[in-house]
């Protein structure tokens, strides 16, 4: 080997070894740096599962389950003035009946209808403006009728007392169960993926804690009328109505007892258990305006 070829050696020898070094440290850094992303994305996937966990709030669904009011509420004594003197002040200026329209002459309905007439006048405004009786002749009382009592149905019902329907018949009351001591509406957890009204559906569906083979209910809307939030718990609240039959809570649910309140009545039973936030947080769906709002 010639002394040029020799040298061409020596120098491609240290190149190469030169070439080598810097490989490794390359490879070493780019084997650290991955090292590195992985961690990095392993702490940030870890914190974030972890925050997810902890953050996710415990939901589940309770229900306003009402019976609307049986019987026209009773007026007050103002209310009742009011309207009688009303209807007297129309009755005065009005145009007199045309009797001749809508009864037969010398009929028994047109004979009553007088008599009633002048009667209502006379009270109303002294025997000197009714004028004389008319000469109706002798008419026949009409038929009596059975007037029943506004509270019949609830005195028929009386021994089932705050379990029964019928109670409160000028009120709309309000479904509250008993579990564990504790008074509260109907409600269940909600399951993962489930829906509102399917969650719903486990406490007045035919296989719910209710029993919904012993009674007709109608679900208003799927959607909710409100939510009670307790540290990481939200409540989400439907409405829906009673039609007819009567809840009978299944061994499974837990629930020894029910009743039918109105709004005073769980206002007071809240209250006395220590859920004054319950109470705050379903008055508004219940139509009790706020303290600030009177």
């Amino acid at each position: 080997m010639s002394q040029y070829q020799c040298y061409h050696t020596t120098v491609w020898k240290r190149e190469r070894a030169v070439e080598s070094k810097v490989e490794s440290g390359v490879m070493g850094i780019r084997a650290v740096g991955v090292m590195q992303v992985l961690l990095i994305v392993a702490l940030v996937r870890g914190f974030s599962t972890s925050s997810s966990v902890a953050g996710a709030p415990v939901l589940s669904a309770s229900l306003l389950l009402s019976r609307n009011p049986l019987l026209t509420p009773s007026l007050h004594p103002f209310e009742k003035a009011y309207y009688e003197r009303n209807f007297k002040i129309r009755h005065a200026l009005s145009n007199p009946v045309p009797t001749d329209f809508y009864f037969k002459s010398g009929s028994l309905s047109l004979r009553r209808f007088q008599g009633s007439e002048h009667e209502m006048e006379r009270q109303w405004y002294g025997d000197k403006l009714a004028g004389p009786a008319p000469k109706i002749g002798d008419v026949p009382p009409e038929p009596a009728h059975d007037d029943v009592p506004r509270d019949h149905w609830a005195k028929e019902d009386a021994a089932r007392g705050e379990k029964s329907l019928e109670r409160r018949p000028e009120e709309e009351v309000y479904l509250l169960v008993q579990s564990k001591g504790k008074w509260a509406f109907p409600g269940q957890d909600m399951k993962q993926g489930e829906a509102l009204d399917e969650a719903i559906s486990r406490i007045t569906g035919t296989e719910g804690s209710l029993d919904g083979k012993t009674m007709d209910t109608w679900l208003v809307t799927r959607k909710p009328i409100g939510v009670v939030r307790d540290g990481d718990k939200r409540n989400f609240f439907l409405r829906s109505h009673i039609l007819a039959g009567e809840p009978k809570p299944t061994k499974e649910s837990g629930i020894s007892s029910w009743a039918w309140l109105n709004v005073e009545e769980i206002e007071d039973r809240l209250r006395k258990q220590g859920d004054e936030k319950l109470w705050d947080g379903v008055k508004g769906m219940l139509g009790v305006a706020a303290e600030e709002e009177l």
